[in-house]
């Protein structure tokens, strides 16, 4: 009867576990879908990125032509980066903000906190 029971455990917490690698495994893919990067944009493997090629990045795509700095209708990996790392710049700073914000939120002073009152 032990032994049965500690099958059983067993056999569930494997199930358990291969679960949450399976989820986790699906949650990487999914942002690896959002941005490709370079390589995998360069469909045809010439260096560059053609306007259709980057419509398969949305960031990309609506920043094609801010991207474009010499103006030749494809972005070099140089022009590439330098618009992704702006976006992904951007991002990380409205995240840090909005996690400063949520925090302050939290610890304003309250008007019976030491403070004086108005007559």
């Amino acid at each position: 009867m032990t032994f049965a029971r500690t099958v059983i455990i067993g056999a569930s917490a494997l199930a358990l576990a291969m679960g949450s690698a399976f989820a986790a495994d699906k949650s990487k893919s999914a942002k690896a879908d959002n941005d490709p990067g370079f390589n995998k944009l360069d469909k045809d493997h010439d260096g560059y990125l053609s306007r259709t090629e980057a419509a398969a990045n949305p960031q990309l795509s609506k920043r094609f032509k801010e991207a474009d700095k010499n103006g030749d209708g494809k972005l070099s990996r140089t022009e590439y980066l330098a618009v992704m790392t702006k976006h992904d710049l951007s991002k990380a700073k409205n995240k840090v903000s909005n996690a400063l914000d949520k925090g302050k939120g939290d610890k304003e002073p309250s008007a019976s906190a030491g403070g004086t009152k108005a007559k």
